[in-house]
């Protein structure tokens, strides 16, 4: 399954590569790919930049509750994190992850987050959810600082909907909880939720962190009169018609007939005096 997972992930960099029509890139990469990956390899045997959470002796760690291991692992989930020595007030969303997923912590459940960067939310997880087989799906392969036997990196960018239906076809239908902590951008969000929504199991849960923070982050916005992603969610639950160029009516009958409920939650960040941490649970018929 290891070797499976990094052909995967070593055919779509080069498949990226191809798509933005980078060929230098893509001959590059053929060769310098896989050098980092035999030097991952031996980081992460050696444990260097990187933590083997299999092997933390730490069995308070299983009974926290989720904000201090958000806390722990300097997650910006949690109520607070360090920034260069620098205490931040954070999105505040362990009460709502508490709140929503709580009745799943002690079963076999099967967890993909989109963007998982460093891995601090994933390691925070792992001890959240004893026996879930956790999915981090970055678009730097080399970024992850936690390995388990639970844990498995996979390659994604959010920005190519070839790439996020190659990432969808690979992982199947059955996943419980998928949380996209990605790029933010408006198209990206809601491309990926048309796609992934499909991956979750009946019951399942799709998160989408700081979903509305185009109001700060205008760079996230570049569309003229497109509705946001929240906006597309209000609608759905509001049973109202809608327009969208990134849905087409099949996807938006798909979402429509298989969403059960919409969570809209307010985390506590402020940036620019505005309030970022919109969050949402989306869960499946």
């Amino acid at each position: 399954m290891v070797m499976q997972n990094f052909w995967f992930t070593y055919q779509n960099i080069l498949k990226r590569e191809i798509l933005r029509k980078n060929y230098f890139s893509f001959f590059r990469k053929i060769f310098g790919i896989l050098y980092k990956f035999i030097i991952k390899f031996f980081r992460q045997i050696f444990s260097i930049n990187c933590t083997n959470l299999d092997k933390i002796d730490k069995e308070e760690l299983f009974k926290s509750n989720l904000d201090d291991l958000f806390i722990n692992f300097n997650c910006d989930k949690g109520t607070y994190f360090y920034y260069q020595k620098e205490k931040i007030l954070s999105h505040n969303y362990s009460i709502y992850y508490e709140k929503y997923l709580k009745n799943l912590k002690e079963k076999k459940i099967n967890f993909l987050e989109l963007g998982s960067h460093e891995g601090k939310s994933l390691a925070s997880f792992y001890f959240y959810f004893p026996n879930a087989k956790l999915i981090g799906a970055n678009i730097n392969p080399f970024q992850m600082r936690y390995r388990s036997k639970r844990i498995t990196e996979l390659f994604v960018d959010v920005s190519s909907k070839e790439i996020l239906k190659s990432l969808s076809d690979y992982l199947g239908d059955e996943l419980d909880i998928i949380v996209d902590d990605a790029s933010h951008n408006l198209r990206d969000i809601i491309i990926a939720f048309s796609i992934f929504f499909k991956n979750l199991k009946k019951g399942g849960i799709y998160i989408i962190e700081d979903i509305n923070q185009f109001e700060v982050f205008k760079e996230l916005n570049p569309y003229i009169n497109e509705i946001t992603p929240l906006e597309i969610l209000q609608k759905i639950q509001r049973k109202e018609i809608f327009k969208s160029s990134f849905l087409d009516e099949e996807t938006k009958k798909f979402l429509i007939d298989n969403i059960s409920d919409i969570k809209i939650e307010k985390g506590s960040m402020i940036i620019k005096e505005k309030n970022v941490s919109d969050i949402v649970f989306i869960f499946k018929k």
